[in-house]
């Protein structure tokens, strides 16, 4: 199947489009992506979120019903996603389809009109998706943890919000959002298939000429407060404990960012032989899951480690994962673990290059933030270039004992 480089177009109004065909292929896959997510909420904790559902509730020529049927009648699908920074809104359609999904995608995202009857049900909508979060422990303890961990910061909030603010909300404030954030600064559209630059130019060049102007928001240059670990334990009616431990890590312009994200792969990545898969679920049986993560933000970032267990076993795992973070403090990586770990994170990002939906979603999220997209030869120069050495400077400035957040849920 073969790609060319991808290439970034201006149009006349400012917006940006990032550009990959793909040829061999008969799909193509559509996205807006926006400079707007929860960390601009302002007054509203989950704003941006619900934003993001009242798009597809009705435009300036579509009932909601409209929206929803416009591409599954062709077969193609149509989605949407809100982050601490930014919002997708997204479409895949075979190519004789691409028309149709360019002109959907712009009369959402710029003319939708947030119908109050809507609103009413969608605020209704989001409370159950908040009960449904509240309910899985596994995410809201992250989203608590990070709440201990950017206390203060913009990036604390969750992103669905509370019920009180949800429902708060009326249609003035979704107009105001968006008059304040989705100008064509903030707005990148990725096209990645089987379609020519000349003819993505071609579709949406007119739909664009025409789009209200709105304004571009502001660049995230909140600063962290400063930063104090701390320990929480909380008890939960649930069955299984659940145990997570950080520390906020580098922003996603930083030149350390990726060795992090390659020692980050070697502790608790996806693969099975990661560390902690092999020292606490191999090893012991201890849990079912455990993992490690990197969030890279525009001005911060945030590392963490995460398990679940029973009740007994939690603290021992949770020992467990000190003991492979202070291995990772005190032992550089021999030649042949170095040369196995930096094999293994370019093969998983070969492979996720190879996913065209979410290659479509990384070029608009890298041109709106970076304003460029390296090649992934450059990518994997990048890996290429880390040193056992980045990774033990590293280790010992994230995986700081004294700096390091805890936060259990123990059952009663």
């Amino acid at each position: 199947m073969a790609r060319e480089l991808h290439q970034v177009h201006t149009f006349s109004n400012g917006l940006r489009m990032v550009h990959q065909r793909v040829s061999g292929t008969r799909l193509a896959h559509l996205g807006f992506v926006i400079r707007a997510g929860s960390r601009n909420d302002g007054a509203w904790p989950g704003m941006a979120h619900c934003f993001e559902h009242m798009m597809f509730k009705g435009t300036e020529k579509r009932k909601a019903i409209h929206v929803l049927n416009r591409l599954e009648t062709v077969g193609g699908e149509l989605n949407a996603f809100t982050t601490k920074e930014l919002t997708s809104v997204y479409a895949s359609v075979t190519t004789e389809h691409f028309s149709r999904a360019a002109e959907l995608l712009t009369d959402v995202c710029f003319r939708s009109i947030f119908p109050e009857h809507e609103l009413h049900k969608e605020q209704q909508v989001i409370c159950e998706e908040i009960n449904l979060y509240r309910d899985t422990p596994e995410e809201n303890i992250y989203d608590e943890f990070q709440e201990q961990v950017f206390d203060g910061h913009p990036l604390a909030g969750n992103i669905l919000g509370t019920p009180e603010s949800v429902r708060g909300m009326k249609r003035k404030d979704l107009t105001a959002f968006r008059d304040q954030y989705y100008g064509p600064e903030n707005v990148v559209i990725a096209v990645v298939g089987n379609i020519s630059l000349q003819r993505a130019i071609r579709t949406l060049e007119p739909l664009l000429a025409d789009i209200p102007l709105y304004q571009n928001g502001l660049r995230n240059t909140a600063k962290v407060k400063k930063y104090k670990a701390g320990r929480q334990e909380k008890t939960t009616d649930h069955v299984q404990s659940y145990g997570i431990l950080g520390n906020l890590a580098y922003p996603y312009s930083h030149p350390k960012r990726w060795p992090l994200i390659l020692l980050n792969n070697v502790l608790g990545g996806p693969g099975l032989n990661s560390r902690l898969n092999l020292a606490i679920r191999e090893k012991y049986g201890f849990t079912y899951s455990v993992e490690s993560g990197y969030a890279s933000f525009e001005d911060s970032g945030m590392f963490h480690c995460y398990v679940s267990s029973d009740k007994k076993n939690l603290h021992r795992a949770m020992h467990l994962i000190e003991k492979e973070l202070k291995k990772l403090c005190e032992q550089k990586l021999g030649i042949i673990q170095m040369h196995n770990a930096l094999n293994q994170l370019k093969g998983q990002i070969v492979m996720a290059d190879e996913h065209r939906n979410g290659l479509m979603l990384h070029l608009g999220k890298n041109v709106l933030q970076n304003g460029r997209v390296d090649t992934l030869e450059e990518v994997l120069a990048k890996i290429d270039a880390i040193k056992a050495d980045d990774l033990l400077e590293i280790a010992n400035e994230i995986f700081n004992f004294e700096q390091l957040s805890y936060l259990l849920y123990l059952p009663e």
